[in-house]
């Protein structure tokens, strides 16, 4: 069976909860518990959100649904103790029970009617008495009384902490907090009746209070108003509505189901809602109880060397290199000091060192029978040591000492290249004078020479001034080097012929053996009433052989092809070669019942397509092949790229190989399994690795032991070189 997994993007998934919203939910009586923060009277948060258990029983009729209104304190306690099924509230005590209680994201964000206008947005209201012209501005709440419904509220408190932050004042240490407790129309007392200067409550309090008659709008003025088309009194910047969230423990399909009823639901069904969104991104309420440091970011952070390395490591790179610069500078200037003041000491006691640093050397390579030059490369004179000259037969006094005798005496073939490699050094293109010539010699004839040099003084603007080297006879070893190349030459003209001759003779020799193998036959037709049981074993083993030297004789033959009868090699899609395998050895597969898992990158590369497919299929069949007993054969095939090489490996599980066997098993049919319990010619692998060297690549094996089946692997480099005669590999 195929398991398909998919991810959808938002509005899909949105579609995908409501066709789950008609699927039938596990049966259970329990009601399910749905939690309401209660910011007004918790009567009025009642009567406002019991329609919501009506909605949500109507499209789910299997389930009973019961609403209740909570403080902060019950809510959490409900949260915590597992008594709630799902919790509506503000977004700041969303993201504080979420981190403290590990919830998920919210099904849904509630929308709100504002004067005739959706809104899936909020914000706090700061407020005082329109008769108070000494608060005017949020710089004059400094040292005033204000009523809060306590810290934990976000539209009631921290909204408005977080705005007058970016102010400078910080209500904990610049005003007088007044806790009056929810609902927030107690805050809204609290101003009225003089016990509070400053009142803060989330928007949409005083519109309420004002629409039951409770409030006369024209008593009171907003500080900071920061008044949009969609709210009346708005103080602080908006930030996403309540958030609908289903605990953790809740079932999967109600919590689907919950999600898409809210989704569907239609506006008006609560008095004020507009109804529910998908959820938004609750990010900025999260940076906003981190500014203040509110739940659950309260807790004061651990500053390491690791974070002020990470937050300050380019001020404290560029300090570091500063001093770090200055102290090498003095340094620096220290000893130049201290440097100009021993250069001339120094460089006549290193002249006289040179001197006889320079006769040492020139006599130890005079006794080690290597000739020394010393040329004055601005005057061309050249000092030829008395090893040099002898060694192309002239005496010390004989052979001009000029650079141009030694220039014409170089072979004519030669002189150009030897020019050409000496300039370069010169002009410090190359960074080493290291060359091989032939040098004419006093009777005329040639002797090959080793030269190498290197530039041992310069002239002030830093061209090459001198030149020391040595010359070291190579004639013995050239001709060594020459004879080895006719023994190579000659060896791979026998290796073509012996190859050509083992494939004619193998092609040759099928003939007869089939007239053989087809005469036994015809003999075991017709005597096999007149035989006695040894007589018709007889035959038998003499049939089975034929056919067995048959099989020899044209693994013989496939062997000798590679490189020669296959086709040319090519740039060909490796994952062709793999298919064109599967496809061959499907029958046997299928006759093991075997799985083959094939994975891994599969390259373009240059090569021969019949052998690259051959190869596979032997390795293939081999892993069928010698499968254990009683037991279906699992493989796997991995192909990968490293660098400019192609891995390819074969795993399987089958009966393993001994360690100590590994050496025999890519020989010529060599067989590490009886006859009788396996057939083949011992040939496959052979022929496997005779592939993969002629694309200039190496095949092993790896095995923990008998049992414990087998991994053939082989690498064959990406480009190859330029072809080659076959018979090279």
């Amino acid at each position: 069976m195929l398991n398909l997994i998919i991810h959808l993007p938002g509005k899909f998934a949105l579609i995908g909860c409501l066709l789950l919203a008609h699927l039938p939910a596990l049966a259970d009586s329990s009601p399910v518990r749905i939690g309401i923060l209660a910011y007004r009277p918790k009567p009025q948060t009642l009567a406002q959100w019991q329609p919501l258990a009506e909605v949500l029983h109507q499209a789910i009729p299997e389930r009973n649904f019961s609403v209740e209104a909570l403080s902060y304190a019950e809510l959490e306690a409900g949260v915590a103790d597992q008594k709630l099924d799902f919790v509506l509230t503000n977004p700041g005590h969303y993201v504080q029970i979420s981190y403290r209680y590990g919830l998920s994201a919210p099904l849904a964000t509630l929308v709100n009617r504002e004067n005739g206008r959706s809104q899936a947005v909020f914000g706090g209201v700061i407020f005082c008495l329109a008769a108070r012209n000494d608060l005017d501005t949020l710089s004059n709440i400094k040292g005033k009384t204000v009523a809060i419904t306590g810290r934990e509220s976000l539209g009631g408190y921290k909204m408005q902490a977080y705005e007058l932050a970016q102010a400078g004042i910080d209500l904990n240490e610049d005003a007088k907090l007044i806790e009056t407790g929810m609902p927030h129309d107690f805050v809204v007392e609290a101003v009225l009746s003089g016990r509070a200067d400053i009142g803060l409550v989330r928007t949409g309090v005083l519109e309420s209070l004002a629409s039951t008659g409770k409030l006369d709008l024209k008593r009171i003025k907003i500080l900071n108003d920061q008044k949009s088309p969609s709210f009346q009194f708005l103080s602080t910047r908006q930030y996403p509505e309540w958030s609908f969230v289903a605990m953790p423990a809740i079932d999967r399909e109600l919590a689907k189901r919950v999600a898409g009823t809210l989704l569907l639901m239609e506006a008006d069904r609560i008095p004020g809602i507009e109804g529910f969104t998908i959820p938004v991104d609750y990010h900025p309420v999260e940076y906003l109880l981190q500014s203040l440091r509110a739940k659950p970011f309260d807790t004061t952070p651990q500053f390491t060397l690791h974070d002020i390395w990470q937050r300050y490591s380019i001020p404290i790179l560029t300090l570091g290199f500063s001093v770090f610069l200055i102290l090498l500078l003095s340094l620096r200037l220290l000893a130049l000091n201290r440097y100009l003041a021993a250069k001339r000491r120094k460089m006549r006691e290193q002249n006289i060192r040179l001197q006889d640093s320079e006769y040492r050397w020139k006599f130890a390579l005079e006794g080690a029978d290597e000739g020394v030059w010393d040329w004055d490369i601005v005057s061309g004179e050249v000092f030829f040591s008395p090893r040099w000259k002898s060694m192309i037969g002239y005496q010390a006094d004989e052979f001009e000492n000029t650079f141009d005798a030694w220039r014409d005496s170089l072979h004519p073939d030669d002189r150009e290249r030897v020019l050409t490699k000496l300039n370069d050094y010169l002009a410090g293109r190359n960074p080493l004078y290291w060359v091989e010539f032939r040098m004419r010699c006093k009777d005329g004839g040639y002797k090959w020479i080793l030269a190498k040099g290197m530039v041992v003084a310069k002239t002030p603007t830093g061209k090459p001034q001198r030149m020391l080297g040595t010359h070291v006879d190579i004639s013995e070893h050239k001709q060594i080097q020459e004879d080895l190349q006719q023994s190579h030459d000659a060896l791979l003209r026998s290796n073509i012929d012996l190859e050509q001759f083992a494939y004619s003779v193998s092609h040759d020799m099928r003939q007869p053996l089939r007239m053989v193998a087809g005469h036994l036959q015809f003999l075991a037709r017709s005597l096999q009433d007149s035989l006695d049981d040894d007589q018709t074993q007889n035959l038998t083993y003499a049939l089975e052989g034929a056919k067995r030297m048959d099989a020899m004789i044209i693994s013989l033959l496939e062997y000798s092809r590679v490189g020669r009868k296959t086709q040319q090699k090519d740039w060909i899609a490796s994952s062709e070669c793999r298919d064109e395998a599967l496809k061959f050895i499907q029958p046997l597969a299928a006759q093991y019942q075997a799985y083959i898992d094939c994975r891994g990158e599969w390259p373009m590369l240059c090569a021969s397509r019949d052998e690259l497919s051959r190869l596979l299929q032997n390795l293939l069949v081999n892993a069928l092949h010698y499968h254990q007993a009683g037991q279906a054969p699992q493989i796997e095939v991995l192909s990968q790229i490293d660098d400019d090489l192609w891995r390819l490996s074969v795993r399987d599980n089958g009966i393993g190989i001994d360690p100590k066997q590994f050496d025999r098993l890519f020989q010529f049919f060599s067989r590490l399994q009886a006859r009788n319990r396996f057939e083949g010619t011992g040939m496959g692998l052979a022929l496997c690795r005779r592939i993969v060297e002629h694309h200039g690549g190496k095949i092993w094996v790896d095995s923990a032991g008998e049992g414990q089946g087998s991994c053939f692997t082989f690498e064959i480099p990406l480009v190859q070189p330029p072809a080659t005669d076959p018979s090279s590999t």
